[in-house]
């Protein structure tokens, strides 16, 4: 009895020997000390809540912004080549055990490597050792931290998720949990501008930004109950942040950053774009700022001026509709005594909005004339091009937007500024993916079809075999005006290879391919335009244009056209690019700089390849957006000689470029801010005249 006290007396003085040791050592690697993060030769390669990860030269450690506290990490011989082998640092809380000085809790340090299939981590309570941990692959796309800091998930190229599930004592056991049995919403093969895990409390989002499409994300909830991805249309509650590696969400509940996604592009810090989803818009923002200090992750800070703008401003919508009139009609519409004098007009849009079936929405229009001019006729009909009529009138062209919730059309006229709306069942769910002659190119998960929503005529096309195997696409020509029209698509796979996928009228499956690029080409987000028999699509680099189409005998063919070097002005990544066919032997390419200046070259691919750049195009209107691009010649409006985007200024008024004054301009007023606009996506130009149901 005697013995096994003795012996078990050891063993607590042992443990307890060893505490004591452990706790020397961590006192022996910890300090208070004020550290200059912006040293030449000291990098951050991460920085969580107050805890940043710091390499100097060969010495790694955290370090606490606000208390002041650092830690020393253990020595690797690698220390040195972590800098540019890191692509991934996670910082992960330790609910377990808190820190000695200041109340404040410690954290988990894991660092993941490009083309390694392991992580090392390294974490309380003493911080003695890196512990390696093996990953299911080496192709890691991110890491991210969630369930407060007890699992990090892994996303790899392939889109299968893997879970390491963190403990209290990281030294002693931590491993990778199998991978999940479901697979992300990615394309494993195509490249992408940016795929990002987000944590934000108890969710896991998956966000991606694909190539061909450089200013549209995506936002998935992963659901690990059900084994599967639910795509997020509204962000209840908070905000992300994006920025080259670094992510983050944070909590808002002011209106205006509602839905929103702030992200940078490329190493251009200067400039913050804002995604907002539920409107599918892109614009820059002055409501936070990004401050990127030299060898430093990115860190994102609410503007002081955007502040400023908050706190002092009262003025509501409605507020700003009285005090500016219509500059089209200044009188006022009639309304007859009735509830109409109790709504304000925006309230009146927003129920007309809402009056799904056709007798309630007719029902409205007969209250008085205001409803009717607030919700104007549903149906349409498609404008042919006819010698007969060269002249369009001002109500024939439209752009229009889906709700993808609920199958409700949006048409706006810029030239009367007035929605009107339709709705269609078979458009829930749905992207419109290219627009011509009056038919829609729609896509729904992996089903794609013809759509004739005036008829609602629907030709329903043989299924792909992915969820993502085209970027952008378009076709040749509608059914009812061609005989042998031809759907295309294309998707990047890396810079030299393209994957193309097209389907001819009487094919009962898509035909895939794979080409080579000669030289290096990115897709831009403008939709393949089909000239001369060919389907040419304009690069984000440089304005180089690719060429689809077939030899007499069938075959197919990829070329690029090289337009980079003839270009003056030269075009920078940032531009945004569209082609536009402006009749049967002119093919237009149209560039907008950052910094909103517009430019439009006519291309020419005859003998010698010519682009030449244009002042004018009278009398002819150019209506482009990301999913269609129109140019119509004659129409009866006092406008000529302009470009029409999807754009509106900060107060909501519809802008365009004039040619003629180099400018975009409101109606006949010239933007005070021009830099401040705001660009709807995932539109379409149509041309069409509504009429009565």
């Amino acid at each position: 009895m005697e013995t096994n006290y003795y012996s078990t007396m050891s063993s607590v003085w042992a443990e307890e020997e060893a505490e004591e040791e452990d706790k020397k050592y961590l006192s022996s690697i910890t300090s208070k000390e004020q550290i200059d993060v912006n040293k030449k030769g000291r990098y951050c390669l991460a920085r969580w809540d107050d805890w940043g990860f710091f390499i100097d030269i060969w010495e790694p450690f955290v370090w606490n912004f606000k208390c002041h506290t650092k830690i020393m990490l253990p020595y690797s011989h690698h220390c040195h080549d972590w800098i540019r082998e890191v692509l991934k640092c996670v910082f992960s809380p330790s609910t377990h055990v808190y820190f000695p000085y200041d109340d404040k809790y410690l954290c988990n340090v894991s660092l993941f490597f490009r083309e390694k299939p392991y992580c090392l981590i390294c974490g309380p309570p003493f911080y003695k050792k890196w512990v390696k941990v093996k990953l299911y692959d080496n192709r890691l796309i991110d890491a991210v931290t969630f369930c407060s800091g007890e699992k990090i998930c892994t996303l790899f190229q392939e889109g299968k998720l893997g879970i390491i599930q963190m403990i209290p004592e990281i030294t002693k056991t931590t491993c990778l949990s199998p991978v999940t049995t479901f697979r992300a919403p990615i394309d494993a093969t195509a490249m992408h501008r940016r795929i990002h895990l987000v944590s934000w409390q108890d969710q896991l989002l998956l966000v991606q930004q694909k190539v061909g499409s450089p200013s549209i994300f995506e936002v998935w909830e992963v659901d690990f109950e059900t084994n599967q991805f639910n795509r997020l249309l509204k962000l209840d509650g908070f905000i992300i942040f994006l920025s080259g590696q670094f992510s983050a969400a944070t909590s808002s509940s002011l209106p205006q950053e509602k839905n929103q996604i702030y992200f940078t592009q490329g190493s251009d810090y200067d400039t913050l774009y804002t995604f907002h989803i539920g409107e599918q818009s892109l614009s820059t923002t002055k409501q936070f700022c990004v401050y990127s200090p030299p060898n430093s992750v990115p860190l994102f800070a609410r503007s002081r001026r955007a502040k400023i703008q908050h706190n002092t401003s009262t003025n509501t919508k409605s507020d700003k509709l009285k005090k500016r009139p219509s500059r089209i009609n200044s009188k006022r519409a009639p309304v007859d005594r009735n509830i109409c004098i109790h709504l304000s007009q925006d309230l009146q849009r927003e129920i007309s909005r809402y009056l799904i079936s056709q007798e309630a929405y007719m029902n409205f229009r007969l209250v008085c004339k205001l409803w009717r001019s607030v919700a104007p006729p549903l149906r349409w009909k498609v404008v042919v091009d006819d010698h007969a009529a060269p002249s369009y009138h001002q109500d024939s062209m439209w752009l229009l937007s889906l709700n993808q919730v609920d199958g409700l059309c949006t048409f706006y006229n810029p030239f009367r500024n007035f929605n009107g709306y339709m709705s269609n069942n078979d458009l829930v769910g749905c992207e419109i993916r290219y627009a011509k002659d009056g038919w829609l190119l729609v896509s729904k998960g992996k089903s794609l079809f013809l759509l004739e929503p005036s008829g609602k005529q629907i030709i329903h096309l043989p299924q792909n075999t992915d969820d993502y195997f085209c970027d952008i696409m378009s076709f040749s020509a509608s059914p009812t005006n061609s005989s042998a029209w031809v759907i295309f698509g294309i998707a990047l796979l890396n810079l030299f290879q393209v994957r193309i996928s097209y389907l001819r009228q009487g094919d009962d499956k898509w035909t895939t391919i794979t080409r080579d690029s000669e030289v290096p080409f990115i897709l831009s987000s403008s939709s393949p335009v089909y000239f001369g028999e060919e389907f040419c699509v304009i690069g984000q680099y440089g304005g180089d244009v690719g060429v689809f189409g077939f030899f007499k005998d069938g075959t197919p063919y990829w070329v690029i056209h090289q337009l980079s070097e003839l270009y003056s002005p030269p075009i920078s990544a940032a531009c945004r690019l569209f082609l536009v066919q402006q009749d049967q032997n002119v093919l237009h390419s149209v560039v907008v700089t950052p910094q909103h200046d517009v430019h439009v070259y006519e291309l020419d691919f005859g003998g010698n390849v010519i682009v030449r750049l244009v002042k004018e195009v009278k009398n002819w209107l150019f209506f482009t957006s990301e999913a269609s691009s129109i140019a119509v010649c004659g129409m009866n409006v006092n406008v000529d000689n302009a470009v029409f985007f999807p754009t509106f200024n900060t107060c909501n008024d519809y802008t365009y470029y004039s040619m003629e004054d180099v400018a975009f301009k409101v109606l006949k007023d010239n933007c005070t801010d021009k830099t401040q606009q705001k660009e709807l996506l995932n539109r379409v130009w149509i041309r069409c005249e509504l009429t009565k149901n």
